[in-house]
């Protein structure tokens, strides 16, 4: 039976520990009356260490990468789009964590699961040293064409054997998986699973499942100047095949939700706003009796959210960091957008830096409709 030293798991505590052991057990040991009990202890303690030595030498990646597993989110938590404080509730993935296809190794690290996401820390590691166009990504401080390598995979989730994920055929998903090289050869990050967004938002995610994670294929963008007419996705080796398999255990965080029933002029209305230490949910509903008279399109509006500070918040389908904004309180204004120059007019004005002290005072001349909505602390 061929051993697959690649999935054999050796938490760095529990290895610690039988280290910490074995050399105790060799100071305990007594030089005159209990030899033989003495020459007994030190050959387990040198055969254990015999055996750590040897699944290190069968798997230098292994050894390599003990400094960085159960460390990376305290070293990228800070670059990515919901940054915030990952590593103090971060725990170490258990199960099939290791996989190498192609000679890319990639390897999953820590976990961080709530009600609202699942993020995971992964070690991508090259045999050969990356291109230099990979290489290239850790120059640009863009977010969208930073260090970034996107994985193409196919995940599950079930409980019990009972597939809970009803997937679309050949719709596949992107992980993006955010951070920085520690070497030529090494890449570390994070990657966001949403639970708000497809394929997720149509089930209840229960407290406990097991995740099965296959990445087909890894890429990067090929540009890392920010030129979008020259950046192109590229892939970093033919078409593997890396395979994964844990158990997950959603946690509690500290959550606020704040109750709103607030009708846009389109009859959109926000009815909750729940608020993470990571990020902020709005909820929105429909309710076609409260469409003003003119925007019975539904499209016929364009949304601007402030922060308590004035500050544009650049949402995302209703999402959006929980940091970099001041959370006292919210206001939305609705302008009228019936035509596409009407609408590029109206993000011209919201995306020019050098308009942002006026831009409230632009709102509010020219919003038709204004919710405030207090967050309180």
């Amino acid at each position: 039976m061929r051993i697959n030293l690649n999935e054999i798991e050796i938490p760095r505590q529990e290895l610690q520990d039988v280290v910490d052991r074995s050399m105790a057990s060799i100071r305990k040991m007594h030089r005159k009356k209990r030899i033989w009990k003495s020459a007994s202890r030190f050959g387990a303690s040198a055969a254990s260490i015999a055996v750590i030595a040897g699944i290190f030498a069968a798997n230098p990646a292994l050894a390599e990468n003990l400094p960085l597993i159960g460390h990376i989110f305290e070293r990228v938590q800070d670059e990515q789009y919901y940054p915030g404080d990952y590593s103090s509730r971060g725990e170490q993935l258990t199960g099939t964590t290791v996989s190498e296809s192609r000679g890319i190794t990639v390897t999953l690290s820590e976990i961080m699961c709530s009600d609202e996401s699942m993020n995971v820390s992964v070690i991508i590691e090259s045999e050969e040293a990356f291109p230099e166009s990979v290489l290239s990504m850790n120059e640009s401080s863009n977010r969208d064409y930073g260090t970034h390598f996107y994985l193409d995979a196919d995940q599950q989730i079930s409980v019990s054997g009972q597939s809970l994920l009803d997937k679309q055929e050949g719709v596949e998903d992107v992980l993006d998986a955010n951070g920085e090289f520690t070497d030529d050869h090494t890449f570390i990050g994070m990657f966001r699973i949403n639970f708000n967004l497809y394929p997720f938002a149509d089930i209840d995610i229960p407290d406990q499942f097991t995740w099965d994670l296959t990445v087909n294929s890894i890429s990067y963008f090929s540009d890392s100047s920010g030129d979008s007419s020259s950046a192109g996705l590229t892939r970093l080796t033919d078409a593997g095949e890396w395979n994964f398999s844990s158990e997950v255990v959603k946690q509690d965080l500290e959550t606020r939700t704040v109750q709103v029933d607030k009708a846009l002029p389109n009859g959109g209305v926000i009815s909750d706003i729940r608020i993470t230490p990571y990020e902020v949910t709005i909820n929105y509903s429909y309710d076609e009796s409260r469409i003003q008279p003119g925007y019975e399109a539904y499209d016929s509006i364009y949304n601007v959210m402030l922060d308590g500070s004035g500050k544009v918040i650049e949402e995302k389908v209703g999402l959006f960091p929980a940091q970099g904004y001041d959370l006292s309180g919210i206001t939305v204004y609705s302008l009228g957008a019936p035509d596409e120059n009407t609408l590029a007019e109206i993000q011209e004005k919201i995306y020019d830096e050098s308009f942002s002290a006026q831009l409230p005072g632009w709102l509010e001349e020219n919003a038709g409709s204004k919710i405030e909505i207090p967050l309180g602390d």
